[in-house]
């Protein structure tokens, strides 16, 4: 049996979908935060630090990486392709670069106030390290062995990886910078 073809159909709905995801995950992480942080962080009132070190390295990798691979879920139960899973992996990718594009460039628009340069010195900071990306490629990759497998546990580690990565990853941004 031979496997589909990747079109380019399927990367922009990726790109586009891991895009719109931003949206959805800043609307979820707010509401999360809204709803849970008088029960979870009673002492957080008192230390806005610390919740904005519990929101980069939990609440936000778990919002974000179940919404960037959005694309791939209406790929995977619509179109149902036998895709290698390195075609999984590129789908993630692109769906991580279209978060990463929306969010990086919402980041440099907040600081736009301290100028021009500044704003253009974070948005090539962060497109430097293309954490969302590689995120979301292991996200993809672990869509792709659920599509081959019928087996939602191969993609549940999969996406475990990527919010332990991200979370990791924020963990360290947040107490270097």
């Amino acid at each position: 049996m031979e496997n589909t073809p990747l079109r380019p159909r399927h990367l922009l709905i990726a790109f586009g979908f891991g895009a719109l995801s931003t949206l959805v995950a800043s609307w979820a992480s707010l509401a999360l935060m809204l709803r849970t942080s008088t029960y979870t962080l009673p002492f957080a009132v008192e230390d806005a630090g610390l919740v904005t070190i519990l929101m980069a390295v939990i609440v936000a990798p778990f919002v974000e990486e179940l919404a960037k691979p959005i694309g791939l879920y209406f790929i995977r139960s619509e179109e149902k392709p036998d895709f290698k899973l390195g075609d999984w992996a590129l789908l993630g990718a692109m769906a991580g670069l279209g978060f990463a594009m929306v969010e990086n460039f919402l980041y440099a628009a907040t600081v736009l106030s301290y100028g021009a340069d500044v704003s253009a010195m974070l948005l090539g900071l962060r497109f430097l390290l293309p954490l969302h990306m590689i995120a979301t490629a292991i996200s993809g990759y672990g869509v792709g062995l659920w599509a081959k497998t019928g087996n939602a546990k191969y993609f549940a580690a999969c996406i475990s990886v990527s919010m332990l990565l991200h979370g990791l990853f924020n963990l360290a941004a947040s107490v270097v910078g």
